[in-house]
C-alpha cells in the first residue's frame, strides 16, 4: 500500500474515532439530563400528595400502578439483558478488530484493539451463559 494512502487512512480512522467518541459523550450527557428531569418530575409528583391516604388511593388506581412500574429503570427481563450483552459484545469485538486492522506500528492502538476484542468476546460468552441459565431455570415463566 502506498505510504501516502496509508497516512490518509490513518487520518480518516482517527477522525472517525474522534467523532464517535464525541457522539458517545453527547449521548451520555443527554441521557443523564433526561434521567434527571424524570427524577425531578417524579419527586414533584410525590410532593403533591398531602397525606399518606391520598397517596395510597393513587397507588390503587391503574395510573398509580403504572407510575410505580415506571420507577425502576433497572427492571428488565432476562431477554433484554441478554440482548444488551450481545449488542455490546459485538460492538466491542468489531471495534477491537478495527483497531487491530488500523494499528500499523502503533502499539497503543494495537493493545487497545486486543483488549476491546477480548472484552467483546467476554460479553458474548456472558450472554451465552445467561441464556443457558435462563433456559435451564425457566425464568421466562416466572415473570
Amino acid at each position: 500500500m502506498d505510504p501516502m494512502t496509508q497516512g490518509q487512512l490513518k487520518e480518516w480512522f482517527m477522525m472517525l474515532v474522534t467523532f464517535g467518541l464525541l457522539g458517545w459523550i453527547a449521548y451520555l450527557a443527554a441521557s443523564m439530563v433526561r434521567r434527571k428531569q424524570k427524577n425531578d418530575m417524579q419527586k414533584a409528583l410525590l410532593e403533591k400528595f398531602s397525606s399518606a391516604h391520598d397517596f395510597a388511593e393513587f397507588m390503587q388506581s391503574p395510573a398509580g400502578q403504572k407510575y410505580v412500574m415506571s420507577f425502576a429503570d433497572a427492571i428488565t427481563s432476562p431477554r433484554n439483558s441478554i440482548l444488551n450483552s450481545i449488542r455490546t459484545g459485538f460492538v466491542l469485538m468489531f471495534l477491537g478488530m478495527g483497531c487491530l486492522a488500523g494499528a500499523n506500528g502503533g502499539w497503543l492502538i494495537f493493545r487497545l484493539g486486543w483488549v476491546s476484542f477480548l472484552v467483546g468476546i467476554g460479553f458474548l460468552v456472558s450472554a451465552g451463559v445467561a441464556y443457558f441459565l435462563t433456559r435451564k431455570t425457566d425464568w421466562k415463566n416466572q415473570e
